[in-house]
């Protein structure tokens, strides 16, 4: 088991402490108390309700596509010019910077503050520890 104590699970799923008590109370997650006194929640069954609510979410991927990992968020910046553009998306805590063309850029009819989704395909991803 990893324990994770309330405001590191909150902080991990990007929603409030008081969030993660309420999903105790509904019994969407079990909360224990450590040696030290304070509640924590399994890192493996907060996966699992991770998992859930992704799939619960209205952002969830809605058509069928090779990539797997794709990111709903809102465009927050847009920098061009007459080739290539640059689009920034912010996806929950998540910065999302892509390179594309310009003429896809206007195709899209990409503005700050189009709802968007990124999808990430790469031969290798890095994962690290914090």
């Amino acid at each position: 088991m990893t324990p994770l104590r309330v405001s590191e699970a909150a902080a991990l799923v990007g929603v409030s402490d008081d969030t993660i008590r309420r999903w105790a109370d509904a019994g969407r997650l079990q909360l224990t108390k450590a040696d030290n006194g304070r509640l924590v929640v399994d890192g493996a069954e907060l996966a699992v309700l991770v998992r859930e609510l992704a799939t619960e979410s209205p952002l969830a991927p809605t058509s069928k596509a090779s990539t797997r990992n794709r990111l709903t968020g809102i465009v927050t910046r847009i920098t061009k010019d007459t080739v290539m553009a640059q689009v920034e998306l912010q996806a929950g805590p998540f910065r999302i910077v892509s390179l594309i063309s310009r003429e896809a850029l206007d195709e899209l009819g990409l503005e700050v503050g189009t709802i968007a989704a990124a999808s990430v395909k790469a031969t290798s991803v890095g994962i690290s520890l914090p």
